[in-house]
């Protein structure tokens, strides 16, 4: 009997992680089909801010005039934007400069992002978001979005909720003095690379998430670095953790993959990381290794090309 249940586990694990790949890779070529779909549809750009005389003065305006395939360009002469602002179509919104090229929130206001087969993000510095529950950005039932260069800076809540989606990609983004920086809720596949998160409550969050990825991000002096909650097949590798009360913990969760980072301090054995996994209505200590912990920071920037 005993050693049928261990067969049934095992069985069970197997099949999972071949299911788990093929719809990651059937996921990566949907990814490149529907980028080529609007591409090929030569949209139009919109402006807002600048002189140019058909310019919009706001975000939302240019986005009700966009369609599939637009891009919508916004100078940074006009910011800070203090709008709300509602994105259903699969359009690319690009900021002219992270740095002064501002959405300024403020109590009650948010992007939000619903819906969409494909979406683009670029160039903003996103601020004083303070919706609760939602994110400064949320993305809800979405699949296919590319958040790329933004900076997300004194936001209450999430910096970015993520909820029922697939293949979202955060890359070379900063998040720092937020309550929470990317919370991951019932989603697929989200990829986060070169991220710096910094004085917040936690980095990233993931809740009943499979297949998600951290790579080569820093993280310092953040009450937490990575928390993991029932979520399964999660990926960190070649991260810095440096100077957080607590480096990266996880409940409920399994076959998490911890290869390579940078733990604190120079590290010749295996670098144990702390959990606790739920039982028959008890709570069990739990530990995952990262068996080859860095004697160093990473340096993505060293190893690009």
């Amino acid at each position: 009997m005993v050693n049928r249940w261990k067969k049934g586990i095992l069985t069970g694990i197997i099949f999972l992680i071949f299911i788990s790949q093929l719809a990651l890779a059937s996921i990566d070529s949907h990814l490149h089909d529907e980028k080529n779909i609007y591409n090929m549809q030569n949209g139009k750009t919109l402006y807002v801010g600048g002189n140019g005389p058909n310019n919009y003065t706001r975000i939302q305006d240019a986005i009700r005039a966009a369609e599939d395939g637009d891009t919508i360009f916004v100078y940074d002469d006009s910011s800070p934007y203090e709008e709300d602002i509602y994105i259903g179509k699969n359009i690319r919104l690009i900021g002219e400069n992270r740095d002064t090229t501002i959405i300024k929130l403020d109590r009650g206001k948010l992007v939000w992002v619903e819906n969409v087969r494909w979406f683009e993000i670029k160039g903003f510095t996103i601020k004083d978001g303070a919706t609760v529950p939602d994110g400064a950005l949320t993305l809800f039932s979405c699949r296919n979005v590319n958040i790329d260069s933004c900076n997300f800076l004194n936001n209450f809540y999430s910096c970015i909720l993520i909820d029922c989606a697939a293949n979202i990609r955060i890359s070379n983004c900063s998040f720092s003095w937020s309550l929470g920086c990317i919370d991951i809720y019932c989603s697929f596949y989200i990829k986060i690379s070169r991220c710096n998160f910094s004085y917040t409550v936690a980095g990233v969050i993931t809740f009943y998430s499979i297949a998600n990825i951290v790579s080569e991000c820093n993280l310092s002096n953040n009450a937490c670095g990575i928390w993991l909650g029932n979520s399964i097949l999660s990926k960190i590798h070649h991260c810095t953790f440096i100077n957080n009360e607590q480096h990266a913990y996880f409940v409920n969760s399994f076959l998490n993959f911890w290869n390579g980072n940078y733990w604190n301090r120079s590290r010749i054995l295996p670098k144990p990381i702390i959990g606790e996994i739920s039982f028959r209505g008890k709570t069990i200590p739990w530990i995952n290794f990262d068996w080859h912990p860095l004697m160093k920071p990473y340096e993505w920037w060293k190893n690009s090309h």
